[in-house]
């Protein structure tokens, strides 16, 4: 039995294309999706530590939990019976759905966060760990059977420091569609302004423990070519295979001395479904800067009385869909502004004056589509910091062509911690990958000259930027540098009127493979050169393939419908 949803759905909205039914049955076994833990200090060694809990409808509402503190100085305690502090539905559906999730009686996927608070007194000591744990949560792909659910906190208190960990502004459970680009962030900042450091690490049972993942699968990479921006705590990745997903982010904060002072972690749960429709993609740089501040392609450092303006423009492939964004800049940046102009293309534009804030703050910006009844979502943040902060001083990055391929050089007047290089290059300036790595000088007062020579770079435009990463993971960009190589061969698919596709635009060197809905291959081979091929996608029109071609760290795919006539023709993209 299944139950569909009785509205039709909006053009250009996401199109869920499994039963509701089958998914309350499915997705929410044991019905945990997340946790975290946070503090804040009250004074005197006193702090409220919270615990959130991600909870389904599906399952009963949760009962008065407990927290375990322990610490290098020899003290051990559990805090018991801690109440509810506050409960709240962040179910990912549009506004006018709300009435109809699980939470409600309904069927569409339901969530909830449950907030518990408790106050503890922590003695000083350079390492306590604040830990919650629990024997069940969601069944997932890439973890083994159902483990636990684990999570922490870290904090050294020493010196008379009264600390405050990390806030994460996005409190939902993100529902992503297979094969569309995803632009998540947590939208963590500091309260102190520490720098933070994001990594992906390893879900856990307990302290010590590490859950058993999936073949192919890992904490650093539960995700195949997941991405996270250790600077800024952005994820990007392209999911290929539906179903449920466990990421665990860790944000360690560091004071000026470069002193790790305490953690966070959050558990988190991504759902990934077959969908039609496409979700707002927010450009992968700022734009329009203007101001007396020092511009990266999604950051900018200040000194108190400089002021800046920065664009962040958003596009959706639906042209019928609106775009909504929200910030939450007045909070972190007392004085600045947030103004959304136009509704697709959408830009967001943040303007400040440095004055009143404590930096470095990563401003969140949440972006929707209106679709219904789930909504298509993304997010990114822009780093702010001070102008004390910029971990190297890029005097000049170019890229030239000479021969057959593009020689891109820099040169750096100064230069911090800094521990290496990386060249990336994209077709459309907005999904890179890396070309070559460069190991830096890391401690310099001098200039400082730098090159690397792409081999094989893409016919047509070509555009480089230059990632640099300092000694604890951080990372910072260059501006984007275009390089043109004459006239570009489109990546597309045009059908023949039989069952058989022409594909143009393919990787020199590379290989290809064509996979049915269910990620079964149909055909697949390799070519020497980028002349036109011939795919031939069989006598079954019942679904949709996919096409993908790779030829070292450039990934191109195609959609490919069951149904098509003669002439038709399908644009491809590259993926990350």
């Amino acid at each position: 039995m299944s139950i569909g949803l009785e509205r039709k759905a909006p053009r250009g909205a996401r199109t869920l294309l499994v039963v509701v039914c089958l998914w309350a049955q499915s997705l929410y076994a044991d019905h945990y999706a997340g946790a975290t833990i946070s503090y804040n200090c009250l004074g005197g060694n006193f702090y409220t530590v919270y615990l959130d809990l991600y909870l389904n409808c599906a399952g009963v509402a949760v009962s008065a939990q407990k927290l375990k503190f322990r610490s290098s100085c020899g003290v051990f305690f559990t805090q018991n019976s801690i109440p509810l502090q506050l409960t709240e539905e962040v179910s990912p559906v549009c506004p006018s759905q709300i009435g109809c999730t699980t939470c409600n009686g309904g069927a569409l996927p339901g969530f909830r966060r449950y907030r518990f608070a408790t106050n503890v007194f922590l003695s000083p000591c350079n390492n306590w760990t604040m830990s919650w744990s629990i024997c069940c949560r969601n069944s997932t792909e890439n973890l083994s059977s159902t483990p636990g659910t684990y999570a922490e906190a870290t904090l050294d208190n020493t010196g008379g420091f009264c600390d405050n960990s990390p806030r994460f502004s996005d409190n939902g459970v993100p529902f992503l569609c297979v094969r569309d680009p995803v632009s998540y962030n947590p939208g963590a900042s500091d309260p102190n302004g520490h720098q933070m450091q994001f990594s992906l690490i390893s879900a856990r049972y307990d302290s010590v423990t590490a859950v058993v993942y999936q073949p192919g699968y890992t904490g650093a990479l539960p995700l195949p070519g997941i991405i996270i921006n250790s600077f800024t705590g952005q994820l990007d990745f392209t999911p290929t295979v539906s179903g449920n997903y466990v990421l665990v982010i860790q944000v360690d904060t560091y004071n000026s001395s470069g002193q790790l002072i305490g953690s966070v972690m959050r558990d988190l749960m991504f759902v990934i479904q077959p969908c039609d429709g496409s979700p707002p993609i927010p450009a992968a740089t700022i734009s329009n800067t203007t101001g007396t501040g020092t511009f990266g392609p999604s950051s900018v450092a200040l000194c108190a009385g400089q002021s800046f303006c920065a664009d962040l423009v958003v596009t959706d492939a639906n042209p019928t869909s609106v775009i909504t964004m929200t910030s939450n800049a007045s909070t972190l940046l007392p004085g600045s502004t947030f103004t959304v102009i136009g509704s697709n293309p959408a830009t967001g534009r943040l303007c400040w004056t440095a004055s009143g804030a404590t930096l470095p703050v990563n401003v969140f910006i949440d972006i929707t589509d209106g679709s219904c009844p789930i909504e298509n979502t993304a997010s990114r943040t822009i780093y702010v910091a001070s102008c004390l902060l910029l971990p190297i001083e890029l005097l000049s990055f170019t890229a030239t062509s000479e021969g057959s391929g593009v020689v891109t050089e820099w040169a750096t007047a100064s230069e911090t911690r800094n521990d290496h290089f990386t060249v990336e290059r994209s077709s459309d300036g907005i999904v890179f990958y890396a070309v070559g790595r460069v190991d830096a000088v890391g401690e310099s007062n001098t200039v400082q000259r730098y090159s690397l020579k792409d081999e094989f770079p893409l016919p047509g435009l070509n555009y480089y930027r230059l990632r640099q990463t300092d000694t604890d993971g951080a990372t910072s960009f260059s501006d984007m540098v275009p390089v043109d190589l004459g006239p570009k061969i489109p990546f597309q698919a045009v059908f023949d009127g039989s069952s058989g596709w022409t594909v143009t635009g393919l990787p020199t060197h590379s290989n290809w493979a064509l996979t049915d809905a269910l990620g079964r291959t149909v055909s697949a081979s390799t070519i020497e050169s980028n002349s036109p091929i011939h795919v031939d996608a069989g006598t079954d029109k019942s679904g949709m393939l996919l096409f993908t071609a790779w030829s070292g760290a450039l990934v191109r795919s195609l959609k490919l419908p069951g149904t098509a006539t003669a002439g038709d023709v399908v644009a491809g993209r590259d993926l990350p």
